[in-house]
């Protein structure tokens, strides 16, 4: 029987806050009257700035809290640029600033074609030449001077290629038609004694110009004459979806709207991948103030209840704030307090990480 009464009386000590409270919601009193917290500013929403392209990324000086402008410039992302690889006259382009590369590629086997400034050669045999170690031991790199059958045309070369008795010698300059047979002489004298071989001289097909991924640039047209090492082209190694194969949206990742930025990710000089991560922001003035309750207390924050907010440290006015949610993880400690989240409209002058007193009001 005392048993019995010990269970009865504890029952009762339990049942008599739910009581109270249950009197309170009966009675439309405010059932987080009488709390005080501290409560922290805080982002409401994150969100992740990513890389629009793969590159590196070019230097930077953005630092977390940084307070942005819709259309700041937070990161510039290099292009990758192709150059020409010999001089020469550009003799077809097959793509567009925005395209993509692969279709070119696979079509023509290049984006663009050019022709090299010296593009004839000439292939022959020394065989009939003179028995002689000069005009029989050939090497590559040895000068070789041509000369027209009718002897008015002249041009320089240098020998490219030897395979036994045959050569292969690059045309450099001078003014040869190139329908006419030639003479090809070890010594600029063109005496028959350095007379190596004869014959017609052939073109060199045009070299490609090869990329990938999105073309951005294309900084060469046809006819346009070229030295080895000049830009051609920019391009990023991805496909990129159509609104943002332009060199800005590619390569510039710019603010949507006016931002804060929370926490940079990036590294200075860092190469980086399509979609990387590159920092953390929150919009402006999309804040939220959180409190950590106690866990005697968590049970009264519902969905919706009215709290009013004091920032001592601003002239400014009380503003009420609203319960959002409550979080079900508990900090560890000898009592658990859990997060509970309010939504308000900051005033003037509330910036992130400021405190604010929180208290019950009235519905």
């Amino acid at each position: 029987m005392k048993r019995f009464f010990g269970y009865l009386s504890l029952l009762l000590a339990v049942m008599i806050p739910f009581s109270a409270f249950a009197e309170a919601v009966v009675a439309n009193e405010n059932p987080l009257d009488g709390l005080l917290f501290t409560a922290t500013v805080e982002p409401a929403r994150e969100l992740a700035v990513k890389a629009p392209a793969t590159g590196e990324l070019e230097p930077f000086t953005l630092r977390a809290g940084d307070v942005l402008a819709a259309g700041d410039t937070l990161f510039a992302i290099q292009p990758q640029t192709v150059y020409a690889d010999a001089d020469g006259v550009v003799a077809a382009v097959y793509v567009s600033s925005g395209d993509a590369a692969a279709g070119a590629m696979n079509r023509y086997g290049a984006v663009m074609h050019i022709d090299y400034t010296d593009r004839y050669q000439f292939t022959g045999s020394n065989s009939g030449s003179r028995n002689t170690v000069e005009n029989r031991d050939l090497h590559v790199g040895t000068p070789v001077y041509f000369r027209s059958d009718d002897k008015e045309e002249t041009a320089d070369g240098v020998i490219t290629q030897v395979d036994s008795r045959s050569f292969t010698a690059q045309v450099i300059g001078g003014d040869l038609d190139f329908t006419e047979r030639v003479d090809v002489f070890r010594l600029p004298d063109y005496k028959e004694a350095s007379l190596l071989s004869e014959g017609r001289l052939t073109a060199l097909a045009p070299y490609g110009v090869t990329a990938s991924g999105t073309v951005l640039e294309v900084l060469a047209q046809p006819g346009d004459a070229v030295k080895a090492g000049d830009a051609l082209l920019t391009c990023v190694p991805d496909t990129l979806e159509p609104e943002m194969r332009s060199l800005s949206a590619a390569t510039q990742v710019t603010a949507r709207e006016d931002w804060v930025v929370l926490s940079i990710a990036a590294q200075q000089g860092a190469t980086v991948q399509k979609g990387q991560p590159l920092a953390v922001v929150c919009r402006k003035g999309d804040y939220q103030l959180v409190i950590h309750a106690e866990e005697s207390d968590i049970g009264r924050f519902t969905i919706g209840a009215q709290v009013q907010v004091t920032f001592e440290e601003l002239d400014a006015e009380p503003v009420m704030a609203t319960v959002t949610g409550t979080g079900v993880l508990g900090a560890a400690g000898d009592v658990s307090t859990y997060p509970v989240y309010l939504a308000f409209d900051a005033p003037d002058g509330v910036l992130l990480g400021m405190h604010a007193t929180v208290e019950g009001a009235l519905e």
